[in-house]
């Protein structure tokens, strides 16, 4: 038998909270962040007023990504860049894009973040303040 740690309600809460905090300085660009557990699975979603339809898959992909590869997705489509022709081939869920962060716990990955719906860099910054209320 063995224990799974993972993320759970209360961080997640912490994450979107800190990601709403920012984002919400600018309402004209509505996001929408995504927290999943060590498997991927969706612990909390949040989106902005105005948000439109793709950011909201996106952000849900992106976190799914970050768990389960235990990487952010933007270096995870790098380093899988040639490597596949498409990671939908690996996992119909997977994206490359920037924007999805891993949250490991003393090295064990325990979940992703995942923001949608500004620039790439945007949503990867927003993704990694997220991360960082959850650690403080």
């Amino acid at each position: 038998m063995h224990d799974t740690r993972s993320l759970g309600l209360s961080e997640a809460r912490s994450a979107v909270n800190a990601v709403l905090a920012i984002a919400e300085q600018d309402p004209s660009h509505p996001i929408v962040v995504a927290v999943v557990d060590a498997q991927g699975e969706l612990v909390f979603f949040a989106r902005m007023d105005g948000a439109r339809h793709l950011p909201r898959s996106l952000a849900v992909r992106k976190a799914y990504t970050a768990a389960r590869t235990g990487s952010d997705s933007g270096a995870y489509g790098e380093r899988m860049s040639g490597v596949v022709q498409s990671l939908q081939e690996l996992d119909p869920m997977l994206t490359g894009l920037p924007g999805g962060v891993c949250v490991k716990d003393e090295g064990t990955v325990v979940g992703g973040i995942g923001v949608s719906g500004r620039s790439a860099d945007d949503d990867e910054v927003l993704a990694k303040a997220g991360r960082e209320a959850m650690t403080t």
